[in-house]
């Protein structure tokens, strides 16, 4: 009789969890194309639109907002999970880790030109930062950033965030997922119920903050104030952390906390089932063994496993939040808004062109800026 991974191993649904809250982000993102204009004058009202026409509009684009943390949430504990269980020595396996790692790049790409769809004076602001970020590329980092700055437009931004990377993590997930479950004779559909009914809890916390925090999007009848969004998280902080060592770096050693540092540990992850090929696969050799009833010392296992995923869980989150959270990350619209002179939605005479304003061109100001308006000007 085989081990009951399901009993031993709660930590399995999270990915399950995941893949529910991505089908869910596809729906509720279907909805929202639907009225998306992707004009430089014409976004911003677009979405406006959704608050003043629609009673349920503003809720959906809310929770697809929120949805988007929860997604990545649930990814960190499946990938802690995964780590603890030392899957990479199942070389067997080492296809969908590969996948599994390599999603990640399209998830992180969908949360930037999600962030940026809106078009109000954050999402601008952020279009102006990540080809800085991506400047840090060895060798084709500075004709990557030109080409980025010169090629963009929101309708381009649209189509890879509708059409091309939603493709791209189909492809992946075929392989990570739905490969495994053909390859193990297991239904989809029940697959789907058993870990959309485990979900329940996150998808209520996610309609609940969507709720309670929407994102400022009534200007001028609802303005926020400047430094509105600090300590409330928010899925922005998964970027905002990659930029937040230009808080107090620059040059190379900004470079290498910001790029080369994480690069290298995305590499490592990916390759770490190659790098013990052939090692002896501890879950092949492990005698199968019936489950019989729960005894002291399996309750004893089962709590310190949960306390491990716990406290493994914590330290990246806890990371997050205590680098990103005094980010105003809502406060945008008090400065830039019509009341002020300057209005939402429309790209100021800089856009695109940093001779106009070369501060665009600083790293460190760009994220003091957004991070400390109120300082930074």
């Amino acid at each position: 009789m085989k081990m009951n991974i399901e009993l031993n191993h709660w930590r399995h649904y999270f990915g399950g969890v995941a893949l529910v809250l991505l089908i869910l982000q596809l729906l509720t993102g279907i909805f929202l194309a639907m009225f998306y204009q992707a004009g430089l004058e014409t976004a911003y009202a677009s979405v406006q639109g959704l608050y003043k026409d629609f009673a349920a509009g503003a809720w959906i684009r809310d929770s697809h907002r929120w949805m988007a943390l929860f997604i990545f949430a649930a990814i960190i504990v499946h990938v802690v999970r995964s780590l603890l269980r030392r899957e990479f020595l199942n070389y067997l396996r080492s296809t969908s880790w590969l996948t599994g790692g390599l999603l990640l790049l399209p998830l992180l790409a969908l949360l930037v030109t999600g962030f940026i769809l809106p078009w109000e004076w954050r999402a601008y602001w952020f279009m102006e930062m990540v080809p800085n970020y991506l400047a840090a590329v060895p060798l084709v980092g500075p004709a990557l950033k030109d080409f980025l700055i010169n090629a963009f437009s929101l309708s381009r931004n649209l189509v890879a965030h509708a059409v091309i990377l939603p493709i791209i993590a189909y492809i992946l997930i075929d392989f990570h997922v739905l490969a495994v479950l053909r390859r193990k004779r297991l239904n989809l559909g029940a697959y789907l119920i058993k870990h959309g009914l485990l979900s329940l809890p996150f998808i209520i916390a996610i309609a609940v903050l969507a709720f309670n925090i929407p994102t400022p999007t009534e200007d001028p009848d609802i303005i926020p104030m400047p430094l509105e969004g600090a300590d409330i998280p928010a899925p922005e902080w998964f970027i905002l952390f990659l930029l937040q060592p230009f808080l107090k770096f620059d040059g190379a050693m900004a470079s290498l906390l910001t790029f080369y540092l994480p690069l290298a540990l995305f590499v490592g992850l990916i390759l770490l089932p190659y790098v013990f090929k052939g090692r002896t696969n501890w879950q092949q050799g492990a005698p199968s063994r019936p489950m019989g009833k729960l005894s002291k010392a399996k309750v004893l296992t089962a709590a310190g496993s949960f306390l491990i995923v716990v406290i493994a869980t914590a330290v990246p989150f806890g990371t997050l939040y205590v680098e990103t959270h005094v980010s105003p990350t809502l406060g945008c619209n008090s400065c830039h808004n019509v009341m002020m002179g300057a209005r939402m939605g429309i790209p100021p005479k800089a856009y695109k062109d940093r001779n106009i304003v070369p501060l665009l061109d600083d790293n460190q100001w760009m994220v003091e800026h957004w991070f400390y308006p109120q300082v930074a000007w």
